[in-house]
């Protein structure tokens, strides 16, 4: 039985967004080179949503590879988020400017905050000059950092409760409402965030009943289903995508990907486990965000189905205790804690 091909987002003064239930991330992990082919493919294998953000200085390649893919601009759902060097209410349209020029477009479907953090930049000047890539420094991104070379974050505009536990007033608020500005100008058909805990988006809510809270990107796969803050999205309209749908290889050198349970299930239904994967994850209510290098995957990848409640179960059961399945925490490297809901 097939499942949804698209979940409808919540845009702006009520109208509502179709969102391609299965996207592609171009996150390249350092290869770069790889995203402009790899982008072509995906088109072409019938993707029509692609991840995307200033910091994985792929702009040009996604952009070129839209261009030379032959679908046309309207078909695609483009989702770009800016890095926490952005986060002062007037710097977000300076990234959003930068990832529009890089890609060659006049807009993004989505725009996102990547993390409920800010950082304090190095200068007004570094801002406007701010690149990412393979080879960008802190300096090059204009990312201020302390002796240890660890980011300076800015907590005036970082989420309150990271203000809060350093006995300091702060808020993402005044950032949100930049962000929104962003959608009048018609940048951006929607906004949203990454990386957001539940308390961190309850405080946006109330700054949300014209210009909604569309998206909240998370890390979820069958080692951190997130669950919490799924069901907290889906409480309030809000789109839940999903990166890292394989998840990450844990301290042991054990993979998602190798687990024999999911091995054991993708053969029983005659799906590849990439397949298996994200049909789990849009049968949940979400969209998965996965990437391939391999045409064949690629379409496979997309190519979701319905599993059986008792495949899903098994599936749900995965879950690792005290966050032991995240990829991504950048927590310890801060100076906040991420993710306390």
């Amino acid at each position: 039985m097939s499942l949804p091909k698209a979940f409808t987002m919540k845009g702006p003064h009520g109208k509502t967004v179709e969102v391609p239930s299965v996207g592609f991330g171009t996150w390249g992990a350092g290869e770069y080179g790889w995203c402009k082919e790899g982008t072509i493919a995906a088109l072409k294998a019938g993707y029509r949503h692609l991840d995307c953000a200033w910091k994985y200085g792929v702009d040009h390649e996604v952009g070129a590879a839209i261009r030379e893919s032959g679908v046309p601009r309207s078909e695609i759902f483009i989702t770009t988020k800016f890095w926490p060097n952005f986060s002062r209410p007037e710097h977000v349209e300076v990234c959003l400017d930068k990832c529009l020029e890089g890609m060659g477009l006049d807009y993004v479907d989505l725009f996102l905050a990547h993390f409920p953090v800010a950082f304090k930049p190095t200068s007004e000047e570094g801002v406007k000059k701010a690149w990412a890539g393979a080879t960008a420094s802190d300096e090059d991104q204009a990312i201020a950092t302390n002796e240890n070379g660890d980011p300076i974050v800015d907590l005036e505009y970082s989420a309150f409760d990271f203000a809060e536990a350093k006995g300091v007033k702060g808020s993402f608020v005044p950032t949100w409402k930049a962000m929104q500005k962003l959608v009048s100008a018609g940048k951006t058909r929607a906004v949203g965030v990454s990386n957001f805990s539940i308390r961190q988006v309850n405080e946006l809510l109330p700054h949300s009943a014209d210009i909604a809270v569309s998206c909240n990107q998370i890390e979820a796969h069958p080692w951190l289903p997130n669950n919490d803050v799924i069901a907290f999205n889906k409480k309030h309209g809000i789109v839940t995508t999903c990166f890292s749908p394989f998840a990450g290889q844990k301290a042991d050198g054990n993979t998602l990907l190798k687990d024999q349970s999911v091995i054991e299930l993708a053969k029983k239904n005659d799906m590849g486990i990439g397949q298996l994967l994200q049909s789990w994850a849009v049968q949940r209510g979400t969209i998965p965000l996965g990437k391939s290098q391999s045409p064949d995957r690629m379409k496979s990848n997309q190519a979701v189905r319905k599993l059986s409640d008792e495949d899903m179960e098994k599936l749900n059961s995965m879950d690792l205790p005290n966050g032991e399945g995240r990829t991504i925490d950048y927590s310890e490297k801060w100076g906040v804690k991420l993710y306390v809901n």
